[in-house]
């Protein structure tokens, strides 16, 4: 082969590989351009394949077969950790229950053509068709466990059983999907219709030992109290639920209309505190202050309710200005009996302090209460204790103090405390220190200062 020849060639072989590219990128660029119309047109599911298996690698994991299980399901998780050797997992109970997913589908559509049915019919007939389908979903939820298709049978057999009016099973149900699914996307749904069965529970307020045997929407006793823990149980399964303020304010508010005021202001002072943003702020506001007013027991006992009455009654008039307005006579009143109480208490400790003829320590509870509380009823009684302490001792007189240093004492710090010197000494040694302060060279009589002099430099006395 010649020269020219192989040029030739090389030349003809040069062409046919560029045409060969030039026809890749024509069949790449259509084949593009081909996708994207495509999906313009809403003809590909690339998009939502990938969307599926985004939201699946959040919400799930993938099994051996390549199907993707949520991890919410507490059984699987157990499952996937669970060290029982391979021998005892063919034991029924002990292994991973077996899935029959067709049957499992057919079976949750078997239930929801029934639960379409049940809607349409009335009476007792429609309770017994809605039966009938919580019956098909729990079915349709056993043949695949840990689930999506589980999760959604424990709801719609809750909701089956909530429209039979079989309330008991239906709060069994919600309570099985929260257990086992405690990040399910229906905790909003759940706590709507958990909320619905309590309140409807604390109607009734038949004693605990009164037994129900013919009546499916109630449980089989103590039927308030199950609507109670009802709540209290909404509160610890989701605290930050859209729900959570208002399931505090009814829990607060049966406090209140039994009369367990203390049980009640901690309630009110909870939602205050937890939830700032809720609507029912005034509310818990006002009637924590009559809860307090009314667990206050009296001047021999602690005065911590009036505390908490007087700090809500200021957070209340600042924080909501205009209700407050609305209700200005009853938060006067309430104002005014927390000051009559704190004047009370105070009387009540200057006249325990008077008859045990201890004037100094009467006569500072009446001067306070002079000061703060000059117009309640007590300030003439304060001012006539007064007038009767003019004339008493600081302290009682010990009558027979050589009889009673006989006995022992149980204070453990007065013996360790030096006597302090009367006024005459004490006045002699500071005219010797005034004397001696211009020279110091000069020392007074016995070479030293006691201890019970004053300091030098700013004249004050150590007296007491």
């Amino acid at each position: 082969m010649t020269s020219l020849t192989k040029q030739q060639g090389i030349g003809t072989a040069h062409r046919s590989r560029q045409a060969f590219s030039n026809a890749i990128r024509v069949w790449l660029v259509a084949g593009l351009s081909f996708e994207l119309g495509c999906a313009s047109l809403g003809l590909s599911k690339k998009d939502d394949d990938e969307y599926v298996r985004a939201r699946n690698s959040i919400e799930g994991y993938e099994d051996k077969e390549g199907n993707w299980i949520r991890p919410e399901g507490i059984r699987a998780d157990k499952m996937r950790e669970s060290n029982t050797p391979k021998f005892l997992q063919g034991i029924p109970g002990m292994g991973p229950k077996a899935v029959n997913k067709d049957l499992a589908r057919e079976s949750y559509s078997q239930a929801d053509e029934l639960f379409k049915k049940a809607a349409k019919l009335e009476g007792d007939e429609r309770k017994v068709q809605f039966r009938a389908a919580a019956k098909k979903y729990i079915e349709a939820g056993k043949n695949w466990t840990s689930s999506a298709l589980e999760q959604d049978a424990f709801l719609m057999s809750a909701e089956s059983y909530f429209f039979a009016e079989d309330f008991p099973k239906a709060e069994n149900y919600y309570i099985k999907l929260l257990k086992d699914y405690p990040r399910t996307r229906y905790q909003d749904k759940v706590d709507q219709r958990r909320m619905e069965i309590g309140l409807y529970w604390l109607e009734f307020k038949d004693p605990f030992y009164h037994v129900n045997l013919t009546d499916n929407k109630r449980p089989w006793n103590d039927t308030h109290n199950h609507g109670k823990r009802v709540l209290e149980k909404m509160r610890l399964d989701n605290p930050t639920g859209r729900l959570a303020d208002d399931i505090t304010m009814e829990l607060a508010n049966i406090s209140f209309q039994k009369g367990t005021w203390n049980e009640a202001l901690d309630t009110y002072q909870d939602l205050i505190t937890t939830y700032p943003d809720s609507e029912h702020q005034f509310d818990a506001h006002f009637l924590g202050v009559k809860s307090a007013l009314m667990s206050y027991q009296g001047a021999d006992y602690s005065g911590e309710s009036l505390d908490k009455a007087e700090k809500m009654i200021k957070q209340m008039v600042r924080q909501f200005p205009q209700k407050a307005k609305d209700e200005q006579d009853q938060i006067q009143d309430a104002f005014k009996e927390v000051r009559y109480r704190r004047a009370e208490r105070l009387f009540t400790n200057a006249t325990y302090r008077f008859n045990k003829s201890e004037a100094r320590a009467a006569r500072m509870h009446c001067t306070q209460l002079l000061a703060e509380y000059s117009d309640t009823p007590f300030a003439d009684q304060a001012k006539a204790m007064m007038e009767k302490t003019g004339g008493m001792p600081a302290e009682p007189i010990q009558h027979m103090s050589w009889l009673a240093d006989l006995f022992p004492t149980r204070d453990k710090i007065a013996p360790l405390l030096k006597p302090l010197p009367n006024v005459d000494e004490e006045e002699n040694l500071r005219s010797v220190y005034e004397r001696t302060a211009s020279n110091p060279n000069a020392t007074p009589q016995g070479g030293s200062f006691p201890s019970g002099t004053p300091n030098a430099g700013n004249g004050s006395s150590s007296k007491r």
